[in-house]
């Protein structure tokens, strides 16, 4: 089967250059040119929108997002009041787990589980923090959780937990949910994010699977919901048994294996203190999850099993470690033999001149979220709130990384921040420091070829050169073009992965 795009712009990328039509063959494209199209089995007018590679999301949590398709979303609410009158309303609707999150400290006024009792009553209530570093749970699911000898549970003065749950606390009680929580209603909310992600046009993501906290059943569970769907989802399980991982047949690990937790949460780690002072049960730095000794035992059994292994690490003090580590492992199985697996560090927030540098000697590949500037940066924003401006400002460093000779793609941490490319390229373009924005085409290059690039794929993927995979997204405008305003309204018209249909649902020709 051939089709033959036209009728519209056709945006070249990697390059600048737009064609006038597109020919696809299978699943691939066949060629892109100028003039009249050639003949094909079947012709889609372009209706003068423009054709581009479809996007890759290079970090997302599947699970989570479709979770919050379904349940109580607070992004943006800082009505204590609003958010418990929501659980009031859905508690009074049936049994189950109550699940809400996507809220920001500081609320009008706290949220405890005493607050949650009161609406809630002797339920099950989970309402995690924006960066899912925290949550807030009410007693109920409280007295199931076994929170001996655990950083991160915020007490009262009498030293009684609050419900207020951090880092492995908070990874207790996603552990809990993730185990009580139907297996149908699991599938439910991974098939509910794949629609959201055809629906803004992304065709693959990388999902950071985070098994410390969700456990290996509920990984069996999401490999069984994703595995008749056309996006391409490549997983990065978040564990240290990297023989576990290699013996399921993956060909990376990690992820999201932590090495610190999130500036919202008081909990990146620092070589300097916050500003801010994190609350009693949380170091004054942050938290380190490894030892240098563990941290380097399980990068060389990746090396050595030739994974890609990838961790997440926010915080100056994190990236350090991450970095260092790997100097180590170069020192033993030599520098090309690293290099050769291109392993990543997710986020890279708070990357100096010298981490660039070193990260780009031994090939290290960086992946950011480019809405953390967005909502969380800026001279009055939470970062600089958390470590000042002056250290703030030094954070996200986008242009810098390029510039360095990393190699870099985006994505959104969904749920941390909405699975919206648009929204990502947009903070790419409108940094809060006006050094460290790209150019249109820069950027679409971070949310395609970049992206696709970070999980060793295809060397054509995220492009629309002929051979190319036929992952496609046909807009309403050209991204390539448009200020940031008409960027953030731009229309998915359609979606394609492998030159199949796949939004909008009504015309998918596979799901």
């Amino acid at each position: 089967m051939t089709t033959v795009f036209h009728s519209g712009s056709v945006l070249r990328l990697p390059g600048s250059g737009l064609a006038d039509w597109l020919l696809v063959a299978g699943e691939q494209v066949q060629a892109v040119g100028t003039g009249e199209p050639p003949a094909a089995d079947r012709r889609i007018d372009l209706e003068g929108g423009t054709l581009m590679p479809a996007f890759c999301d290079a970090h997302v949590h599947l699970p989570a997002t479709g979770l919050y398709e379904v349940g109580l979303d607070f992004r943006g609410v800082h009505s204590t009041a609003e958010i418990l009158e929501a659980f009031r309303v859905r508690a009074a609707m049936g049994d189950g787990i109550l699940f809400g999150g996507n809220f920001e400290d500081p609320l009008d006024a706290p949220i405890t589980k005493h607050e949650l009792d009161r609406v809630v009553g002797p339920r099950p209530a989970l309402l995690a923090r924006a960066d899912m570093h925290s949550c807030v749970v009410s007693t109920a699911l409280l007295d199931e959780l076994d929170l001996a000898e655990l950083e991160g549970i915020d007490t009262a003065g009498s030293w009684e937990p609050t419900g207020y749950l951090r880092e492995r606390a908070a990874a207790e009680a996603w552990a809990w949910f993730d185990r009580t929580l139907p297996h149908s209603q699991q599938r439910a909310a991974v098939q509910a994010a794949i629609r959201r992600a055809y629906s803004k046009g992304i065709a693959s993501v990388h999902e950071m699977f985070v098994v410390e906290w969700r456990g290996w059943a509920s990984l069996e569970v999401f490999l069984d919901a994703t595995s008749d769907a056309a996006l391409d989802i490549v997983t990065y399980v978040g564990t240290t048994d990297v023989d576990k991982v290699s013996d399921i047949g993956f060909d990376q690990v990690g992820g999201d294996l932590f090495l610190d937790g999130s500036f919202g949460s008081h909990t990146a780690w620092m070589n300097g203190g916050y500003l801010s002072s994190p609350p009693e049960g949380t170091p004054p730095t942050g938290i380190a999850y490894r030892s240098d000794e563990e941290l380097f035992e399980v990068f060389m059994r990746a090396q050595e099993l030739d994974l890609q292994c990838g961790v997440h690490a926010i915080g100056d003090a994190a990236i350090e470690q991450a970095i260092a580590t790997w100097e180590a492992v170069a020192e033993d199985v030599g520098l090309d033999a690293v290099r050769g697996l291109g392993h990543r560090i997710e986020h890279f927030e708070c990357s100096s001149d010298d981490h660039l540098r070193r990260a780009a000697h031994l090939g290290l590949r960086a992946s950011v979220q480019p809405a953390f500037d967005r909502f969380w940066g800026g001279k009055d924003g939470l970062y600089a709130r958390r470590i000042g401006w002056d250290r703030a400002k030094d954070m996200n460093r986008f242009a810098s990384m390029l510039n360095a000779g990393l190699l870099v793609g985006a994505g959104s941490d969904s749920t941390v921040t909405p699975m919206d490319p648009f929204l990502q390229l947009a903070a790419l373009r409108e940094h809060h420091v006006d050094d460290e924005g790209l150019g249109r085409i820069e950027a679409l290059r971070l949310h395609t070829t970049g992206a696709r690039a970070l999980a060793l794929g295809p060397s054509l993927a995220g492009s629309l050169e002929p051979n190319a995979p036929a992952d496609l997204v046909w807009l309403d405008r050209n991204p390539g073009v448009v200020d940031v305003d008409a960027l953030l309204d731009t229309q998915v018209l359609g979606t394609w992965v492998l030159g199949q249909r796949v939004w909008p649902e009504a015309e998918a020709e596979t799901t």
